[in-house]
């Protein structure tokens, strides 16, 4: 008798989550406990990863709406609650397996941004770990799913009052494990190589530079060397791109050059763009400092040559990244090959005066 109550028991376990709807009734329920939810979560993540398309469709908006809602939950409670929050990440990756999933994903407009409030390297790496793979996945989906990505994540950061929207992902790649740190490699290469534009690209990639990458690159590269190969490869990745927009930059400014060759008509277009703006008073500055030079046939093309050198090496700085304004790490110019040669080029001049 007693094995008939168990195996009733069982049973009637097993058929309360066999449809969709039954999922979506019991999360439905007030006061569930912690357990009870997490079960019924892991339960759902198993049926949405094995079941046909019919029943993720059937699932729907009505289910996705409960499994954001449960995921919402977990960001006004404790770490109790960790476990649910990554059955609920793991749900989110399962019903967008499939072209319908996304659309019901796209179709929900605070969707990613509850996803991204999971950006956060304090929590179990496994959380953030899932998110992750989330909105790297999103971030690849045209025509606007890098737009949502970087919508979701943007507001996540106001929400949480964060100085860097990016923060969270770096921090991650910085001190997550083997596994965290490359799916972020992977997020951030979604991130700075989808767009079209390439001062889109620079201006993403400098940000997240600045956020703390620059002074980690170093470390990630002899990590990738010594046998990390799924991080060697993100990394390489990361690389070649900057390498290939630092290219696309220098030719740019190739053609920038030929169409801008009129002394006074680019003094124009660099007044214009600085009129008004808190890069005035530098460019003036420049200017004022500019009229020091001796003025002497010799030594006043080498002082332009000279600074020439150093304003390209600031601004077309090598891989395409803007300088560490926050000086974190000296700003190397390399200028002695051109000093070298102007001090030959003085002497070839002194002795054919002489």
């Amino acid at each position: 008798m007693l094995i008939n109550h168990y195996r009733g028991s069982a049973n009637e376990n097993k058929s309360k989550f066999d449809k969709p709807s039954e999922y979506i009734h019991y999360l439905d329920q007030p006061d569930l406990s912690i357990n009870k939810i997490h079960n019924c979560l892991e339960s759902l993540r198993i049926a949405l990863t094995n079941n046909p398309l019919s029943w993720i469709e059937e699932f729907g908006t009505e289910g996705l709406k409960k499994v954001l809602s449960t995921l919402n939950l977990c960001y006004r409670n404790d770490s109790k609650y960790d476990k649910i929050q990554c059955e609920c990440l793991k749900c989110l990756r399962a019903i967008m397996n499939n072209t319908q999933g996304v659309k019901q994903m796209f179709s929900q407009k605070e969707a990613l941004t509850i996803v991204a409030q999971s950006l956060d390297a304090n929590k179990p790496a496994v959380i953030m770990y899932e998110a992750v793979r989330v909105l790297a996945a999103v971030c690849l989906i045209p025509p606007d799913g890098h737009e949502r990505v970087i919508e979701a994540i943007t507001m996540s950061g106001e929400m949480r009052r964060l100085t860097n929207r990016f923060q969270p992902v770096v921090d991650a790649l910085i001190k997550g494990n083997a596994q965290l740190r490359v799916v972020c490699l992977q997020l951030i290469n979604a991130i700075v190589t989808t767009p079209d534009d390439l001062e889109f690209r620079l201006h993403l990639r400098n940000e997240i530079m600045r956020t703390g990458l620059m002074d980690e690159l170093d470390t990630l590269e002899k990590e990738g060397d010594q046998g990390d190969e799924q991080l060697n490869v993100q990394l390489k990745i990361f690389l070649d791109h900057k390498e290939e927009d630092y290219y696309e930059l220098i030719q740019r400014f190739d053609s920038v050059r030929m169409e801008v060759d009129d002394v006074n008509d680019c003094f124009e277009v660099v007044k214009n763009l600085v009129m008004d703006s808190p890069a005035e008073p530098y460019l003036l500055s420049i200017l004022q400092h500019l009229l020091f030079i001796r003025d002497d046939t010799l030594i006043r093309p080498a002082y332009y040559k000279l600074i020439e050198e150093c304003v390209s090496q600031i601004v077309l700085h090598r891989g395409g990244c803007d300088p560490d304004f926050a000086m974190t790490r000296r700003f190397q110019i390399d200028v002695q090959p051109l000093i070298d040669s102007l001090v030959e080029k003085s002497k070839v001049e002194v002795e054919r005066r002489l």
